[in-house]
């Protein structure tokens, strides 16, 4: 397994990732910044990742570099400190995958990912061995006033009441940050749990969402939200206990935005379709991304975009920071509504259904060739990089590619309604189940 993927850093604990790799990867770190500067560290709630982080920690001072600890919080914390104060960055997490994984995240002052390109130049240090030497300081810092300060000078005081489900993740650190914004809030699974409370792997979808609709509707609230082990995915509930596609909240974004001010809008292949026409009635033009974080920021800076959607509920208020957060998403979803119900605004809204799910193939190699042989089948097909886009007529479309954080290939339909979708499933997925024997 190569841990050194496309966004970031994964595996699993302690099989592939434990303390002598975090330690390694710290005086990598530190030698290609060789040795300058302060650089911010936090972590996730998995048992693993405060081991991980004192090690990363050691490996970064034995370079020269400084280490401010921020200690277990939101991963999109971690990244307004670095953009905050202009320095480096590293959170340990591997976000929505199973509690036995972990990994590592790097950003830059900028408030942007390491590159594909980046993460190369680090992982030829990682394998080099050749670190350099010195004698950096372990220093600590109270990130949450700060960011709670900037967002409160940036958005008006709140009233709203809504539930959010923690799932045992480091979203729950935010708490007060989202309360002292005015919110009223109804907790779901607010302690801190390193296996998430039993959940598989941490993606607010499915199952995982069935407290949280309970609990909206039987309180009155404007609606839920569930976050992911980090908290940068925030995924939305409305009154009525119904999962509002991400796409849809897209367009409660644009509309917001673009209303505001012209300008481009970045999303990414998986999200509707409808969006595009819909940012042009605005004065917007939606440029398509690359699915991956690191990809998404790129292109935001590059294209001076107002907003960057992802279909997995990453969503990018530039206008704040370039870097996705689900607890900003939250509040500012709150600010849009200002005490209205969510459905009240989505009820409005209409796109042709999308679904998107995985399939597990055991090994990245498998996942490789079987992305291989989809690109050489459908050569007419979108090349997305990953996999494939493919459209089935003006309507309807199926995304096939290689997840980057699991050996699993990585499916997304469009379809006219929900039969239809239900048939293209099911379709895609034998076929991809096919396609895998053959390469047992």
């Amino acid at each position: 397994m190569d841990l050194f993927r496309l966004y970031d850093i994964r595996g699993v604990y302690p099989k592939t990732i434990n303390e002598n790799v975090a330690e390694k990867l710290g005086k990598a770190l530190g030698t290609f910044l060789k040795g300058r500067g302060d650089i911010c560290v936090g972590y996730d709630t998995r048992t693993s990742s405060s081991k991980l982080t004192k090690k990363l920690v050691d490996g970064l001072i034995s370079t020269g570099c400084n280490v401010i600890n921020l200690g277990m919080m939101p991963n999109p914390f971690s990244y307004f400190f670095a953009w905050k104060h202009k320095i480096f960055g590293v959170y340990i997490t591997a976000s929505h995958n199973p509690a036995n994984w972990n990994g590592f995240k790097f950003f830059k002052p900028n408030g942007t990912s390491f590159t594909f390109q980046e993460l190369r130049k680090l992982k030829n240090l990682y394998n080099q061995k050749k670190f350099i030497h010195g004698n950096g300081k372990l220093l600590k810092k109270d990130v949450k006033k700060e960011y709670t300060k900037f967002l409160k000078e940036k958005i008006p005081k709140l009233n709203g009441k809504v539930a959010i489900d923690f799932l045992g993740g480091a979203g729950f650190t935010a708490k007060n940050s989202l309360e002292k914004m005015g919110l009223k809030l109804i907790s779901i699974h607010e302690k801190p749990d390193a296996n998430f409370y039993g959940f598989h792997r941490l993606e607010p979808w499915g199952n995982l969402l069935r407290d949280l609709k309970y609990i909206v509707k039987k309180r009155s609230v404007n609606f839920g939200v569930a976050y992911d082990a980090d908290a940068d995915r925030a995924v939305f509930v409305d009154d009525k206990g119904r999962w509002i596609d991400p796409s849809i909240i897209g367009y409660l974004l644009i509309e917001s935005i673009l209303k505001r001010r012209k300008g481009k809008i970045v999303v990414t292949f998986d999200c509707a379709s409808e969006l595009e026409n819909f940012s042009e009635k605005l004065g917007g033009k939606v440029i398509r991304s690359r699915i991956g974080h690191n990809f998404i920021e790129q292109k935001i800076i590059k294209e001076k975009a107002l907003l960057a959607i992802e279909e997995s509920s990453h969503f990018y208020l530039s206008e704040f920071y370039p870097f996705s957060d689900g607890i900003l998403a939250t509040l500012y979803l709150a600010k849009l509504l200002e005490g209205k119900k969510l459905s009240e605004l989505t009820n409005k809204i209409k796109i042709n259904p999308i679904d998107r799910f995985y399939i597990n193939v055991h090994n990245d190699k498998t996942k490789r060739k079987i992305i291989r042989v989809i690109k050489s089948r459908y050569p007419r097909a979108l090349n997305i990089k990953d996999g494939i886009k493919m459209w089935l007529n003006k309507s309807e479309w199926v995304i096939i590619r290689s997840s980057a954080t699991l050996p699993e290939i990585n499916i997304c339909i469009q379809a006219k309604n929900r039969e239809r979708l239900q048939k293209l499933r099911r379709k895609f997925t034998d076929y991809i189940l096919r396609l895998k024997s053959r390469s047992d």
